[in-house]
């Protein structure tokens, strides 16, 4: 009996045991509730945002010229521009023309400017446009003797300017332009000896061909500095005997609109010891062919024939321009 009973007893506590190990199977797990579950954060990879692109300098000229303004921005960008056209531009601030100009021009920067859209310029921009080695402001039609100073500072470092848009100048304003290296004023119409006297302190270039007319008195000015290097005088349909004798002093003489010139006149020009341009002339005759000869350097673009005569002298020239079909017959005596 007590044998069954242990037995009892112990299949009793198998089944509790079994029991309770069954519940503890069917208990669901929870989970925490008082977080929220994390979400995964999406992992992003590092993307550099677009560059905007700056425009290119010449995307900035084009800008420039086919609005007719310019920027502060702009003006600053441009300012390293050697050779800088900006004709389309008509008006400029003075921050803007002072932007454009470096303090070591001489080395880097703008170093020639075309501003020929500008129809006029106050003190402040002249005084820095001023600065420039060479520049253009062929749409100005009038100047004052102050702006006319300030021109010319560039003078120290050789410089050049252009002013065809001026009709006249005072006499004052010759003085000033006077002191400059090179001078473009073909616009000019008329001219008076104190004038003449004032540019004719120039020592290298004078551009006058606007001239229709001179006195000898004033050919004789324009012509006797002796560093006169070229002088452009293609206004002139005639000169006299005195002014080809003033004129040979020049080293480099433009008289293209003469269209007829005397055996003597071209005897005292040929002793010109640069370079002559006579594109006016159709024909010449065989003295004048002789005198020529004696040229270093000759221009007659308008030439419609020559002699054999003429050929054999004009063969001695150092340099000669002519026209292509008249070169063969040239070139036929420079080989003999």
């Amino acid at each position: 009996m007590n044998k069954y009973l242990l037995a009892l007893l112990m299949i009793a506590g198998l089944v509790v045991v079994g029991c309770n190990e069954q519940a503890r199977k069917k208990e669901p797990v929870i989970e925490s509730v008082n977080e929220p579950a994390r979400k995964k954060e999406p992992v992003t990879e590092s993307v550099n945002e677009p560059s905007v692109e700056q425009p290119s300098i010449d995307e900035i000229i084009k800008e420039v010229n086919a609005s007719g303004t310019i920027t502060d921005e702009q003006a600053a960008s441009l300012s390293e521009v050697r050779t800088l056209h900006l004709n389309g531009l008509t008006s400029i601030t003075n921050e803007q023309a002072e932007s454009l100009i470096r303090d070591d021009l001489l080395f880097k920067g703008v170093q020639e400017l075309h501003l020929n859209g500008l129809t006029s310029i106050n003190d402040v921009q002249a005084e820095s446009l001023g600065k420039i080695k060479m520049l253009h402001l062929n749409g100005l039609t009038s100047i004052t003797n102050e702006q006319a100073e300030s021109l010319i500072i560039g003078d120290q470092y050789g410089a050049g300017l252009e002013l065809n848009g001026l009709t006249s100048i005072t006499d004052a304003q010759a003085e000033s332009l006077g002191k400059i290296w090179e001078l473009w004023l073909n616009g000019l119409t008329s001219l008076n000896d104190e004038q003449a006297k004032g540019l004719a302190n120039l020592t290298e270039t004078l551009q006058l061909n606007g001239l229709a007319s001179l006195t000898d008195v004033q050919v004789e000015i324009l012509s006797n500095y002796r560093a006169r290097r070229a002088l452009g005088l293609d206004g002139l349909t005639s000169i006299t005997d005195a002014q080809a004798e003033s004129l040979s002093k020049v080293k480099i003489l433009n008289l293209n609109s003469l269209t007829s010139i005397t055996d003597e006149q071209v005897e005292r020009l040929a002793k010109v010891e640069g370079y002559l341009e006579l594109n006016g002339l159709t024909t010449i005759t065989d003295e004048q062919a002789t005198s020529l000869s004696k040229v270093e350097s000759l221009s007659l673009n308008s030439l419609t024939t020559i002699t054999d005569a003429q050929a054999e002298s004009l063969s001695k020239v150092g340099y000669l321009e002519v026209p292509e079909d008249l070169q063969p017959l040239i070139d036929k005596f420079k080989n003999e």
